[in-house]
């Protein structure tokens, strides 16, 4: 009888392996819910930044369109012939500042845009600011630079877009108007 007891109970020779295969089991199931953490974490960051980025550079566009229009309502060449904070304008012999990532801008240097308008764009923390630079007559079209700064959801993220625009003053006059062509600027430039 003591033989078929034996069977029927547990065995002598179990030394706790279950408890040891279960251990490790929950050891790596904790390395592995550590690295989804890490990566969730890390594609949370991806997006914010990458929202950020899509917000500065659609708040640059809105400003250089809008700079844009406010080129082409202007009826007189002369309102750019001097250099006047005011509406972010620089002459032909002013120069705009050279750096301009590191540049503050503000009311010395530029102009800024929807500023009076509420709700003009949401999302971003300040509003987009522009300058624009009389250069040269191609024809009877007169040339300006515009460059624009937009940011995002946070000031850490800035795009800047420059374009160069063209805008014939007078009714019988000749040469190209509109956009001639655009670039985003990188700090190396």
């Amino acid at each position: 009888m003591s033989s078929i007891h034996k069977n029927l109970n547990y065995p002598d020779n179990q030394r706790g392996w279950v408890l040891v295969v279960g251990l490790v089991i929950l050891v790596m199931l904790t390395i592995l819910s550590m690295a989804l953490m890490k990566t969730t974490r890390l594609e949370e960051k991806m997006a914010g930044a990458t929202r950020d980025m899509n917000l500065s550079f659609q708040a640059a566009e809105s400003a250089l369109r809008a700079t844009e229009t406010f080129i082409e309502l202007q009826t007189v060449e002369s309102f750019f012939d001097t250099t006047d904070m005011l509406y972010g304008i620089y002459n032909q012999t002013d120069d705009e500042p050279e750096n301009l990532f590191t540049e503050v801008w503000d009311d010395e240097n530029s102009k800024a845009v929807f500023a009076d308008v509420a709700g003009a764009l949401q999302g971003v923390t300040l509003s987009p600011r522009y300058m624009i630079k009389k250069l040269e007559k191609i024809d009877d079209a007169t040339v300006f630079r515009v460059t624009v700064r937009g940011t995002g959801g946070t000031n850490n993220r800035a795009t800047l877009l420059r374009s160069h625009y063209a805008k014939v003053f007078g009714a019988d006059s000749s040469g190209p108007e509109g956009r001639l062509s655009w670039e985003q600027l990188f700090p190396s430039q």
